[in-house]
């Protein structure tokens, strides 16, 4: 029983840096002002020769489409008075595999999500195995995994990210996701420059709300610690 107890709790303390990966990521994909900042901020419409509120529609579509059950991935979009296909067959094909990498990465999410609640529900607050400030060190320790594990990134990235993105897509994908810049549509809407600071604003989140949640557990246990201190003390008479 001890060592599931161990293990019921390490499995608490890595849900956590799970579930705000898998959120956070989660919330960016479908984001649509995401989005609008990628068109806007580089240069989509001149890349790809496309007006911005097709492009802005071709953006909601796809989030659609990573959404959905839907395939193949068809969407159209005017491009100098005639209709054509938004992406060729390879980039629909990364986006059929973009597709099943997000929804493995939602299911995480959910699963990291629900264990973490139970494990609160069923070994802190019915069985009270654990005592609430002992929770409040096993969430310290996740956020201190996750905000160690952010800058262990970024310093990978910051040493080279384009090496770092490209050893990210080979772990990743098995397909062909390398596109021509002056004549594939998806790294004209997403360049490299894109991902860069979009990777960026995850780790910056993940990192801020981590540390929020540590300072609060922080706060938790400087307060009871007090408490239990001040209950211990017993009046001294001569």
């Amino acid at each position: 029983m001890g060592a599931l107890r161990h293990l019921a709790a390490i499995l608490f303390i890595l849900s956590i840096p799970l579930a705000l990966i898998t959120t956070n990521i989660r919330y960016v994909a479908n984001e649509s002002r995401v989005y609008r900042y990628a068109i806007d901020s580089f240069d989509g419409v001149q890349r790809t020769g496309i007006s911005r509120d097709e492009l802005l529609r071709g953006g909601d579509e796809l989030r659609r489409y990573f959404n959905s059950n839907e395939e193949p991935l068809t969407i159209r979009v005017e491009r100098q008075g005639r209709e054509v296909s938004l992406f060729n067959a390879a980039e629909s094909s990364h986006l059929k595999d973009v597709k099943a990498r997000f929804n493995l990465m939602n299911r995480v999410q959910e699963l990291s999500i629900l264990y973490g609640l139970t494990y609160i529900a069923v070994v802190v607050l019915w069985a009270r195995e654990v005592t609430l400030r002992r929770l409040a060190v096993q969430v310290a320790a996740g956020c201190l995994v996750i905000m160690a594990a952010v800058v262990a990134t970024a310093a990978i990235g910051l040493s080279g990210f384009d090496q770092a993105w490209e050893g990210f897509h080979e772990l990743t994908f098995s397909g062909n996701w390398r596109f021509n810049t002056q004549t594939d549509r998806l790294i004209q809407m997403f360049p490299p420059d894109f991902w860069q600071s979009i990777v960026f604003f995850i780790g910056l989140m993940i990192v801020a709300q981590a540390a929020l949640i540590l300072i609060a557990a922080g706060v938790y246990l400087g307060v009871t610690g007090r408490r239990e201190t001040n209950q211990n003390l017993k009046p001294y008479y001569a």
